[in-house]
């Protein structure tokens, strides 16, 4: 057995939907959902959405946007010299498996051998999906992992049955001629995206949030604690990856990141060049996509990551802040694919790719 070379990816791909438009669904914590009526339907493009939204897939078209989000996906072999994408691709926000292989087959050119998606809890329908070149040999699902019996350290009471809404999805994954399986944790934690404009609620609504977040982040490092426990934790090759929609210095995701040992390869770059998510309405860039590595993996992978940023969109001409309004300027002049305008982009995340070394 030698050592063999893989690389991989997490990208939240931003609304990667195939569905009719019958259903209009609410922000927030109600996640209430409506039929929309036919005029309703007449003023918002009919059963497909428009392909002017984000949000729109169309079954039989190619769309601009999901060609931008593919060009996002290719840029790692642009960026290497070579028409090579990741050997596994991890995606968040992922419509149904039906979306998953119809995106491999019409945009990335059915490059993947592999697809694995499991509708989740999450009343939006945006699931985690994966796409590999290597045979996934099995999975487990957490989907169904109680929220009240997860030792919330503030105390909220829970309003909600299940902890994860969008699973944390455990995939192993065979690479020929390496004798160790390499296994993923593939997340997407809680949002911060908070409705409404009463601030009473709003304040309300962000310390659940941020509560839920942090049992979330709480029971994946757990689950690899578990699942790696004792002399496996140091020996063994798994990757905890995905949006994890908090920044590394928050309280929510302190136990993940600070006390289990995994290393964020995303710190390896200089500090302003960090940045995997830009936020619009405050004009801020921070990190909340992550890949984290085991410490065998760590150990054995030490090329830098590379993240994907020419997709992001060029609403903001020169400068962004980041972390916060007060975070000090970095340029955001940077090349952008042709394609990409102030009202069209691949996501407003950006991939992050690693080459990790299996042995």
């Amino acid at each position: 057995m030698s050592a063999k070379s893989v690389t991989i990816c997490t990208f939240n791909v931003e609304n990667l939907f195939m569905r009719y438009r019958v259903f209009g669904y609410l922000p927030g914590d109600k996640y209430k959902r409506k039929v929309l009526t036919e005029k309703e339907l007449t003023e918002e493009g009919g059963f497909l959405p428009s392909q002017l939204y984000k949000s729109s897939f169309k079954i039989f078209d190619k769309g601009a946007w999901r060609s931008l989000t593919a060009k996002a996906i290719k840029g790692y072999g642009d960026h290497k010299g070579d028409n090579k994408m990741p050997d596994i691709l991890c995606m968040q926000e992922v419509d149904s498996m039906d979306a998953l292989r119809l995106f491999n087959e019409k945009f990335l050119d059915a490059y993947y051998d592999y697809a694995i998606l499991i509708d989740s809890n999450d009343p939006r329908r945006i699931d985690v999906g994966v796409l590999s070149k290597y045979r996934l040999e099995s999975m487990v699902t957490n989907m169904y992992d109680p929220y009240n019996e997860t030792g919330v350290s503030r105390g909220s009471t829970p309003r909600r049955k299940y902890l994860f809404s969008r699973d944390c999805l455990e995939l192993f994954v065979e690479i020929p001629g390496v004798e160790k399986r390499l296994t993923l944790f593939v997340n997407h934690l809680k949002s911060k995206y908070t409705g409404g404009k009463d601030s009473t609620k709003k304040t309300q609504q962000e310390k659940e949030d941020n509560d839920l977040r942090e049992a979330q982040a709480n029971r994946v490092a757990e689950l690899v604690q578990q699942r790696f426990s004792g002399d496996l934790f140091n020996k063994e090759n798994f990757v905890v990856l995905g949006d994890f929609n908090d920044t590394p210095d928050s309280t929510p995701l302190r136990r993940l990141l600070k006390d289990t040992d995994l290393e964020n390869v995303v710190s390896r770059l200089d500090e302003e060049q960090r940045w995997t998510h830009w936020w619009d309405k405050e004009n801020t860039a921070s990190q909340i996509d992550y890949i984290l590595l085991s410490p065998h993996l760590a150990k054995n992978s030490s090329s830098l990551p590379y993240i994907e940023r020419r997709g992001i969109s060029r609403k903001v001409k020169k400068f962004t802040h980041l972390g916060s309004k007060d975070g000090h300027k970095i340029p955001f002049d940077f090349g952008r694919f042709p394609q990409v305008s102030d009202k069209i982009e691949a996501s407003d995340h950006c991939p992050i790719f690693i080459e990790l070394v299996i042995e």
